[in-house]
C-alpha cells in the first residue's frame, strides 16, 4: 500500500552492513518472493501515536531499510512475548489508552503497525503462502524485541478493519488477553464527518474481508460521493462483527465512557503490569491530555460528537446501536459486583 511504500523511503543498506536485525522493524510484506521489508529505529521507543509516527518523527539522514527472504523471521534478536491485544471500532479510545501505556518504561507499545496489515493482506489474498499463524508469531515477535532492559509487556494496537482476524490472532495466542475498544456509534460517526479515517473513505482500504463477515441482504447500492452513506455501512459492519466476535470469543469489553480510570482500575492489573508510584502518575498525566496531541489537554469531544447526528437516509445507525448496546448488556453482566 502507499502508507508502506512512504515508510521505506530511506538509504537502503544490504546484508554486508547488517550484523543482525536488532534495531530493524518489519513495515511490510512481499508475496513473490516471499520477503519482508524492515526500517531501522535503533534504540528509539514507539511513543508516539501510531507505529507510522513513530517512523516520521526519525530524521531524514537516519532512515535506513532492508529487505530480507521471510525466513529472517526465524533469527531474531530477544523479543517480549505480547501481554495483550487491542482490538477496536475506531475514534473509541484505542489510541489514548496506547498512549497511556507507552509511558511505562516496561511497555513496548506498537499502535497499527503496517506489517500486520500487509500480513491479513497477503493471508487473505494468498492463503495458501502466507505462512499462516506461525509467520503471524514470528512478525509479532519481530515488532517485540527487547532493546531496553525494563521492556516486559508487549501491546499491539490492530486496526479497526481486523476485526475478523481476533480467532485466527487468539489461535495464534492462546492466553493473551484481547481488549474490544467500542463506542456508542452515532459519536464514532460524528468524529469521522469532522476528520474521516482512510477506511471511511470507499476504495482506500481493502474491506472485503469485513465485509464478507457480515453480508447485508438486499443493500442497495450507494450514490457517487456517498461518504456518510459508506461510513455508516462500515460502521455497522464492525459492530456486528464486534458483537458476533463477543459472542464468541473471551473478550474484555471496554465502552469510551469508562476511559480513562478504567486503564489503572482494573486494567493493569488484569493484565498483569505493575507499575511505581511515580509510573503510574506520569501514566495518569498522559491520560489527560489529547490521545493524537500531546501537548493539548483534553476537554472533550465538540458538542456534535457528544450527541448522536441524525443518520443519513437510507442508511441508518439502529443495527450499529442495536449491537452497541447488547455489548454494553454483556459487559455490565460481566462486570464484578
Amino acid at each position: 500500500m502507499l502508507a508502506e511504500q512512504a515508510l521505506l523511503r530511506g538509504r537502503e543498506v544490504g546484508p554486508a552492513e547488517r550484523q543482525s536485525l536488532h534495531g530493524w522493524f518489519p513495515v511490510s510484506l512481499q508475496h513473490d518472493p516471499a520477503s519482508v521489508w524492515w526500517r531501522f529505529l535503533g534504540d528509539q521507543r514507539f511513543t508516539a501515536p501510531f507505529f507510522e509516527d513513530s517512523l516520521a518523527w526519525q530524521a531524514v539522514q537516519d532512515r535506513k531499510v532492508c529487505t530480507t527472504p521471510l525466513s529472517a523471521l526465524e533469527d531474531l534478536p530477544e523479543n517480549v512475548p505480547p501481554a495483550a491485544f487491542i482490538f477496536h471500532v475506531s475514534r473509541c479510545g484505542s489510541t489514548l489508552l496506547t498512549q497511556a501505556l507507552a509511558t511505562l518504561p516496561q511497555c513496548i507499545v506498537m499502535s497499527e503497525p503496517p506489517a500486520l496489515d500487509a500480513f491479513f493482506r497477503l493471508h487473505h489474498r494468498h492463503p495458501e503462502h502466507s505462512g499462516g499463524a506461525h509467520t503471524l508469531r514470528r512478525l509479532v515477535a519481530a515488532l517485540g524485541q527487547k532493546r531496553h532492559p525494563a521492556e516486559r509487556h508487549l501491546v499491539i494496537k490492530f486496526d479497526c478493519w481486523h476485526l475478523p482476524w481476533i480467532p485466527f490472532v487468539q489461535a495464534a495466542f492462546p492466553g493473551t488477553p484481547t481488549v474490544f475498544l467500542y463506542r456508542e456509534p452515532g459519536e464514532v460517526l460524528a468524529s469521522h464527518r469532522r476528520q474521516r479515517g482512510r477506511q471511511m473513505v470507499p476504495g482506500l482500504i481493502d474491506l472485503s474481508r469485513l465485509a464478507a463477515l457480515v453480508q447485508r441482504p438486499g443493500a442497495q447500492e450507494l450514490a457517487p460521493g456517498d461518504l456518510d452513506g459508506h461510513a455508516v455501512r462500515v460502521l455497522e459492519s464492525l459492530y456486528r462483527c464486534g458483537l458476533e466476535m463477543a459472542a464468541a470469543s473471551n473478550l474484555l469489553l471496554m465502552d469510551y465512557g469508562q476511559l480513562p480510570d478504567v486503564i489503572w482500575n482494573p486494567l493493569l492489573d488484569t493484565l498483569g503490569m505493575e507499575c511505581t508510584p511515580t509510573e503510574l502518575a506520569t501514566l495518569q498525566a498522559r491520560a489527560g491530555f489529547h490521545s493524537k496531541h500531546s501537548g493539548n489537554r483534553f476537554q472533550g469531544d465538540p458538542a456534535p460528537a457528544r450527541a448522536a447526528p441524525s443518520p443519513p437516509t437510507p442508511e441508518r445507525l439502529d443495527e450499529a446501536t442495536r449491537c452497541y448496546q447488547q455489548l454494553e448488556q454483556w459487559r455490565l453482566a460481566r462486570s464484578p459486583g
